[in-house]
């Protein structure tokens, strides 16, 4: 949390690091949805929505100038010297006042960390032996049914939204995926130990989704915000010429996100969740024969 506290830079890496934070604690929430329970669910998760909302404004500022940097990467070596360098002074001054008005908000800040502390501080008195559930009606259980709904809500999900994003292509329907897309991302963070060689795969994959799809997005709210604040790129040929650019990369993410989606999401909810819990039962199976072997080996080595 210091980094809220320790001059600019920091801020906005504190910030990204917080929003990142709470996208990883929602992905594990709706993995044991079931086993938690919907009255903790839904109260813990709209805590770290609200959480994440907060910051918003400054996330939104940082990546308009990055977009704009990614697009000239690409498309450089096409264009004069000098082209959107106006633009590029005018979005990083947004940027910092953006940050500065955050930095100075005297409520801000103590409510985001406050609100982290104490999200913190309930995750950590969650108990996690066999019987906590019982008591206490949040421990959460080592087994697959702790989080094979969760898993294939998730997956369900995604594969929902994929198929909308392509049917009715808008910034708001490709946001709604890639959401989908880092929350499966992070599931599949959490269970790689399950089977690694296979599960590892699967996070890359998404991992890459999760980047275009990003990509698109922060194109998408620079587009946006043109359109708003014309003002941000004064010169119209400018203007038209960045809009261009830009909505050519996103076709560009766009087809290629949807060459990954349909690798990720072949299979149906069902199978996923049943291929899984297969995982689940192997890994259970050498962590028995693991244990019987050993009680074996101190057996001899008593006897001896």
């Amino acid at each position: 949390m210091t980094g809220f506290y320790d001059g600019e830079e920091a801020f906005g890496e504190a910030v990204h690091a917080a929003r990142k934070s709470t996208k990883k604690v929602r992905a594990l929430l709706r993995l044991v949805r079931s086993e938690i329970g919907e009255k903790v669910y839904r109260f813990e998760n709209r805590a770290m929505r609200d959480t994440a909302r907060m910051l918003s404004s400054v996330r939104s500022a940082a990546v308009m100038g990055n977009a704009l940097d990614d697009l000239e990467l690409l498309y450089g070596s096409f264009l004069a010297d000098g082209t959107f360098e106006e633009t590029h002074e005018r979005l990083e001054a947004n940027r910092a006042r953006v940050e500065t008005r955050a930095m100075e908000d005297p409520e801000l800040v103590p409510r985001v960390v406050a609100n982290l502390e104490r999200a913190h501080s309930r995750y950590a008195s969650w108990p996690t032996d066999s019987h906590a559930r019982e008591v206490y009606g949040t421990g959460i259980r080592d087994r697959y049914s702790s989080i094979g709904p969760g898993l294939k809500a998730t997956y369900r999900r995604g594969r929902s939204e994929m198929v909308m994003a392509y049917r009715n292509p808008s910034p708001a329907t490709f946001h709604s995926w890639r959401k989908r897309v880092k929350y499966l991302k992070h599931q599949m963070e959490i269970i790689t130990p399950l089977w690694p060689e296979v599960v590892l795969g699967m996070v890359i994959t998404l991992d890459r989704m999760s980047e275009l799809l990003g990509e698109d997005h922060d194109l998408a709210e620079l587009l946006e915000s043109l359109t708003d604040r014309p003002e941000l790129c004064p010169n119209p040929m400018e203007r038209s010429l960045l809009r261009a650019l830009a909505e050519q990369r996103r076709s560009d993410v766009e087809t290629a996100s949807r060459i990954l989606g349909r690798r990720i999401y072949a299979e149906g909810p069902a199978g996923l969740k049943g291929r899984f819990g297969a995982y689940w039962e192997s890994m259970e199976l050498a962590r028995d024969m693991a244990l019987a072997m050993n009680g074996g080996e101190s057996a001899s080595l008593r006897s001896g």
